[in-house]
């Protein structure tokens, strides 16, 4: 098999047969498969996907489960039926625009053995709000290094990735808050990621993303979770790096913290804070000092509200 469409797919009803009828269009002189986890969702997705099935039964491979599993712990079983030799990915509430896409990320991963993940331009609609972009790519050239995904510059979109299928999955992924970015880390030890600039899908950003349905508090901790994870797997070789993320992280914890009263908290990440990146601490050393005011001598919350209000930066600088 050449091509295996990765899917998972949880409460999806209004958008899974978009996204499967994209894949279904593909034009390729290659086999291809769909290998599509239905996490047990409370309306009728898993009904759609049965039924996609039965129309298309040498094309769509079906994982279900009796009980929810989780994002990523549907990703094991799922991955170990992908039989191809290069893997595909796609969620089930995003689709693909360009019937040539597979054909197009296959042959280029042909063409390029030094390659082992392709990406390319998406639409990003947003749901919540009407607005629709397409991503931005600021690499000067196609070759996306682990360091600028270590700054918190991600531009790369789960639906459009195809990899070559070089790595497996450890026992330890399901412990992971998110994957794609496993992957991406992982990958980028065994070659070049490379950007296809030619928009070929959408993304859909809606209340009820895996991260954008969550508090922007629990996604500071997954990303602290991930990173220390991927610190240790990744044999330290990014720690200088990774420590300065921890050090964003806890800073932006203690300002929502401080913001809700809670004090405790904010003093709890205060003193992890100005244990990890000296030169982060360096460069933000005013704001530090002013924190430390507020938590430990009593200074008024008022006279800092323009620090306090700040909006949680992910990107490192």
């Amino acid at each position: 098999m050449k091509v295996s469409v990765w899917m998972t797919t949880y409460n999806h009803e209004k958008y899974i047969s978009q996204c499967l009828d994209s894949v279904l269009s593909q034009k390729t002189n290659f086999d291809f498969e769909i290998i599509l986890g239905e996490d047990c969702s409370t309306d009728s997705t898993r009904e759609i996907v049965i039924d996609y099935q039965k129309k298309h039964p040498d094309k769509i491979k079906l994982f279900l489960p009796e009980k929810n599993m989780g994002a990523m712990e549907i990703d094991i079983p799922t991955w170990k039926m992908c039989s191809g030799k290069y893997l595909a990915l796609l969620n089930g509430d995003d689709y693909w625009t360009d019937e040539n896409k597979l054909q197009i990320q296959a042959d280029y991963l042909d063409n390029d053995p030094d390659t082992v993940l392709c990406f390319h331009k998406a639409m990003i609609v947003n749901e919540t709000n009407g607005h629709s972009d397409e991503t931005v790519y600021l690499e000067p050239a196609d070759i996306l290094p682990a360091e600028s995904l270590l700054n918190g510059y991600n531009p790369i979109q789960t639906g459009t990735v195809m990899y070559k299928n070089i790595i497996e999955i450890p026992e330890w992924y399901a412990e992971l808050p998110y994957g794609d970015m496993f992957l991406y880390l992982l990958l980028s030890q065994k070659g070049k990621l490379k950007y296809i600039d030619k928009n070929m899908g959408v993304y859909r950003i809606h209340s009820s993303g895996q991260w954008q349905g969550d508090s922007i508090y629990n996604n500071l901790l997954k990303d602290l979770k991930f990173y220390r994870v991927m610190n240790e797997k990744l044999g330290f070789k990014y720690e200088e790096r990774i420590r300065h993320i921890f050090a964003q992280r806890y800073f932006d914890l203690v300002l929502i913290n401080i913001r809700q009263k809670k004090y405790y908290q904010a003093k709890r990440y205060f003193k992890k804070l100005i244990l990890t990146d000296t030169e982060y601490l360096k460069n933000n050393r005013r704001d530090i000092i002013n924190i430390y005011r507020i938590l430990h001598e009593g200074a008024y919350e008022e006279h800092f509200e323009e620090l306090l209000n700040r909006q949680v930066k992910w990107k490192i600088k």
